[in-house]
Order: structure tokens, then sequence, then C-alpha cells
């Protein structure tokens, strides 16, 4: 099996790492804002596989960025309503970070 990119990786795990702690929102956030997060999740996943495979690189990259910040703000919205613990909360701002410092390197190769 080929090596992944680096990115992709790290976005990956911490999908898995998310969508865990999605399952755990109480019922009445889980169904609504936990799937948006879920759906958005997916969404970054299949532009970061654009990216890899597609010649125009940089519009997915564009797009990623964006659904990335929506993400932090959703996530920022769990922790506010109580549907995701501050500790959790810490850990994946650290995560989005990092994607996010990966996915704007790839941008800027891109040029």
């Amino acid at each position: 099996m080929a090596e992944e990119l680096k990115v992709i990786a790290d976005f990956y795990y911490f999908m898995l790492w998310m969508i865990r702690h999605v399952e755990q929102f109480p019922r009445h956030h889980r169904y609504s804002l936990g799937m948006t997060i879920e759906n958005r999740l997916q969404a970054i996943l299949c532009l970061l596989l654009q990216a890899k495979y597609t010649k125009d690189r940089r519009t997915a990259l564009e797009r990623c960025n964006i659904e990335l910040e929506i993400l932090r703000f959703q996530v920022r919205l769990a922790k506010d309503l109580k549907a995701l613990a501050s500790g959790s909360h810490g850990h994946s701002v650290r995560q989005m970070l990092d994607i996010g410092v990966q996915v704007g390197g790839w941008f800027k190769a891109c040029k």
C-alpha cells in the first residue's frame, strides 16, 4: 500500500477522532450539529483527495480552507453548547491548525 500524503493521513485520523466525539454529543445536538460536522469532515476529505488527483489543486485547496474555517466555527459552537468538552475542543483546535498549515503549504507549493 502506497504511503499517503501527510495532510490526508493527519486529516483522516482527526476525522476518526472527531466522529467518535460527535457520537457522544447529547441527542438534541448529535442529529443536527453533529451530522453537520460529520458531513463537513467528509467534504474536506473529498477536497483533499481531489487536490491529490487533479491538476486544478489550487481550487480544491481554496475550498478546503473555507470548509476548514467553517468546521472551526462549528466545533467552537459545539464547545459553547457544551456538546464537546473544553479539553477535546483544545485538541481539535490544535489538530485543525496543523492541518490548515499543511493545506496552506500545499497551496503555496502549487503556485
